[in-house]
């Protein structure tokens, strides 16, 4: 065993007795794949059982991003049992954006906790470290904002201005903590997001920073949207080039799906987007998936992050980021 175990021993018991307050006789299921690192399981495992809880761990083959929602039929019927699902996989989002766990969660059997594409270090440092009680109060102050809207603006200094309507589903807080059946979460978290109505996004979106799957482009990509669908995609040739492939040989992956705020002030810039996607004050969009709490009907296989610096967010009622500052 690494010694790299110690230092998820802390983040492990904040996790279980905090955030997802674990309780005895609780069935836990911890999803990782072979690309995982075993110190977050084994830490969570272990806390799980200190305080009396069952913990099982179930290690599903690596998917390709095509086939980045697909878990293992066995995995699939044992979520049936469990109360808390942690998904932990690392080369895809399987265990995050699977229809069986967003179907568990509409049905209030489970809560679940993603820490899917994540690494020790991001489970421990940066955004790891922050105060999780301060972050959702922030979140129910932007929330309460955010809701009042009916159409989103989002611009950029690098050419972003995207327009769209919302209120299909309502905006919705992740902040780590996930402790009733249906609720969900992430882990390093802090963000407020909501999918727009689906086919009413209409403009462009200049990504410069980091993106699921093609990490951080050497220049801005920008992506043209007509109709709440991806038509174009130039920039950085080839980070640009990745992700036109999957937008263009992946079903439904051209959908735009999402626009969040991050609010965690412990983030880091460091070029990883499941890191700056939650830093306070940075912007990320998303294509693909945006079934579930997004409120729409695209059932694809991927839903791709993407992050935008120092942008604006505004909704027809307020003004909720400027330039990269919140204003609420």
């Amino acid at each position: 065993m690494s010694n790299r175990v110690i230092d998820a021993i802390k983040t492990a018991d904040m996790i279980v007795r905090e955030l997802l307050e674990i309780q005895a006789g609780e069935e836990i299921v911890l999803v990782a794949d072979p690309e995982t690192d075993m110190e977050m399981v084994q830490a969570i495992s272990g806390i799980s059982q200190a305080v009396g809880a069952e913990c099982t761990i179930a290690i599903m083959p690596s998917r390709p991003v095509e086939e980045s929602l697909k878990m293992t039929r066995f995995i699939d019927k044992g979520l049936e049992a469990a109360d808390v699902m942690i998904g932990m996989t690392k080369a895809s989002g399987a265990a995050c954006y699977s229809p069986v766990v967003s179907s568990l969660k509409k049905k209030k059997q489970l809560r679940f906790l993603s820490m899917v594409l994540r690494d020790l270090d991001i489970w421990t440092k940066g955004g790891a470290t922050a105060d999780y009680h301060e972050i959702i109060e922030a979140g129910k102050r932007l929330l309460a904002v955010w809701e009042r809207g009916k159409e989103i603006h989002l611009t950029s200094r690098k050419g972003t201005d995207l327009k769209a309507k919302i209120g299909g589903a309502p905006p919705f807080i992740e902040a780590g903590f996930a402790t009733r059946p249906g609720q969900t979460a992430a882990f390093s978290d802090g963000e407020v997001s909501q999918g727009p109505v689906q086919g009413t996004a209409e403009g462009v979106i200049v990504v410069d920073g980091p993106i699921a799957h093609v990490e951080l482009p050497a220049s801005p990509i920008r992506l043209e949207v007509k109709e709440g669908r991806v038509v174009n995609i130039e920039g950085d040739e080839k980070g640009a080039r990745q992700l036109r492939d999957i937008v263009e040989n992946v079903e439904g992956a051209d959908n735009f799906a999402e626009i969040g705020i991050g609010l965690n002030p412990s983030c880091r810039q460091n070029g990883k987007f499941e890191e700056e996607k939650k830093r306070i004050g940075n912007v990320h969009v998303a294509v693909g998936r945006n079934t579930g709490g997004y409120g729409g009907t695209i059932g694809c296989m991927v839903h791709l992050d993407m992050v935008v610096y120092e942008a604006s967010v505004k909704t027809d009622r307020d003004v909720l980021l400027k330039d990269g500052k919140l204003c609420i």
